[in-house]
Formats: structure tokens, sequence, C-alpha cells
């Protein structure tokens, strides 16, 4: 199963690797591992580490800044409300 999360980051890859016209093969080069992992990648079929993610983001001019955040009380689920005591 792909999560959201994962499949935003890949086509952000992906959508930047075609503005430089750069290849999955030009990709693995620069990232320095072979282009078989690179294929698997944009392909969903490997998880990847934030530190893949931002060697990739690297490797194409990006800045991999993953942002961390309190949700509101609205976007907390229900187990995770504060309850009245």
């Amino acid at each position: 199963m792909i999560n959201t999360l994962s499949s935003s980051f890949i086509s952000s890859i992906v959508e930047r690797m075609s503005e430089l016209e750069v290849t999955q093969k030009e990709l693995a080069r620069r990232m320095n591992v072979s282009g078989p992992y690179i294929h698997k990648v944009l392909n969903h079929d490997v998880n990847i580490s934030f530190g893949t993610a931002s060697k990739l983001a690297t490797a194409l001019g990006l800045d991999f800044q993953p942002v961390l955040r309190i949700p509101s009380p609205r976007e907390r689920p229900a187990h995770q409300k504060a309850q009245k005591c």
C-alpha cells in the first residue's frame, strides 16, 4: 500500500526529474546508487528513509526539510483528544 506522503514526495521527484530532463540512470549516478534501486524507489517498490529522501532531493537541486507540527484539536484522532475529567 502506498501512503499519501510517500506518493506525494515521489510525484514531486518525478516532476523535478522531468523539468531537469534527468533520467533514472543519471539520478542513480548522482546519488551513487544503482539504476534498479532508483526504479524501485520511483515505482514505490521500496520504502525510503529520510536520508534517502534527502539525497533524492539534493541530487535534483531541491531543499529537503521534513516538517512536523502539532495538529490542532480538531485534526487530532478521537483517542488523542483531551478528555474532560
